[in-house]
């Protein structure tokens, strides 16, 4: 005779074994984006100047979340030097900047090698300076845990300031006591 522990037992048994393809099934579903009708996203950050040019604020922004860190970089550099769009902040970047390079290193230290002309980011202040360099550290290694520290290089070399302020000589991390 069985009891009614076993009974419940073999109960449960039973229905986990019948409910497990629906499961399995659910799964794959939420894990293909074309079986879920779109594609899942992360949603990270870039930093813009506030309208004073005082301080960054973040903005979100959606990016796919399959890119790797190298895409995500790349992603993120394109919306900082494309502007904020809609929102009441402002570029730190100049609109016509494109990206000769980017790498990450094993160390976790990432290189970005602009392409830049003098002449546009010579109106900047040494605020207007900090803010562009800090725009671009901040949004990726906020977003990008591969990466610990950025180096800026201008057309391929290294400079010794961006606008004749700030130091481009070492790496940077966050600094997120400039965002408000």
């Amino acid at each position: 005779m069985i009891g009614p522990f076993k009974k419940k037992a073999i109960f449960f048994i039973v229905l986990f074994f019948a409910l497990q393809p629906f499961a399995t099934q659910a799964d794959s579903v939420a894990d293909d984006p074309v079986a879920s009708g779109r594609e899942q996203l992360f949603e990270g950050f870039i930093y813009y100047a506030d309208p004073e040019y005082l301080a960054l604020k973040s903005v979100p922004r959606r990016f796919p979340a399959a890119l790797d860190a190298h895409q995500l970089a790349m992603e993120i550099l394109q919306a900082l030097i494309t502007g904020p769009g809609e929102t009441a902040m402002m570029p730190t970047w100049p609109a016509d900047v494109t990206i000769n390079a980017f790498f990450i290193a094993d160390d976790k230290k990432a290189y970005v090698d602009l392409n830049l002309d003098d002449k546009k980011v010579a109106y900047m202040d040494t605020q207007q300076e900090l803010l562009a360099i800090y725009s671009l550290v901040n949004s990726l290694i906020v977003n990008i845990p591969d990466i610990k520290m950025v180096k800026i290089l201008i057309n391929g070399k290294d400079r010794r300031t961006l606008a004749g302020h700030i130091d481009l000589e070492y790496f940077y991390k966050t600094n997120m006591l400039i965002v408000k």
